[in-house]
């Protein structure tokens, strides 16, 4: 079971990691939120007065981090399932905040909450069979 849930895992990361890399590179590219089709008004009541921080913590946590993950995974690295749980655990605090700021708008939203969801059991699973070999 070892060698598919590092794989399986791995991909995961790499999949999240890219939605991450690309959306936080247009944030930050345009941070008036046209490029992303999203309106600024989206951001009224929160701290952020346009996309720019936003874009720059998705890029590197949800994005570059994820990617970062998904290497320790498609290695087999002891450090993977901790790092699993840690950005899966990032990336679900992210959508959580996200749909209490701005509230739940888009079916991307649950998706990735279940993604990350899906990340964090996948890394305390390695966690495990790292500290217990199977």
């Amino acid at each position: 079971m070892k060698k598919p849930l590092f794989l399986s895992q791995g991909i995961l990361q790499q999949f999240i990691g890219i939605g991450g890399l690309i959306c936080g590179i247009m944030m930050v590219m345009d941070p008036s939120g046209r490029l992303m089709q999203m309106p600024l008004s989206l951001l009224d009541g929160t701290p952020f007065n346009n996309f720019l921080i936003p874009g720059i913590i998705l890029f590197l946590v949800n994005g570059a981090g994820t990617m970062f993950a998904g290497i320790l995974s498609f290695r087999k690295s002891r450090y993977a399932g901790f790092a699993g749980v840690f950005f899966g655990s990032g990336l679900v605090i992210w959508i959580v905040v996200q749909v209490m700021m701005i509230g739940l708008g888009h079916w991307l939203q649950p998706f990735y909450l279940a993604l990350g969801l899906i990340e964090v059991i996948f890394g305390f699973i390695m966690h495990i069979q790292v500290k217990r070999p199977v």
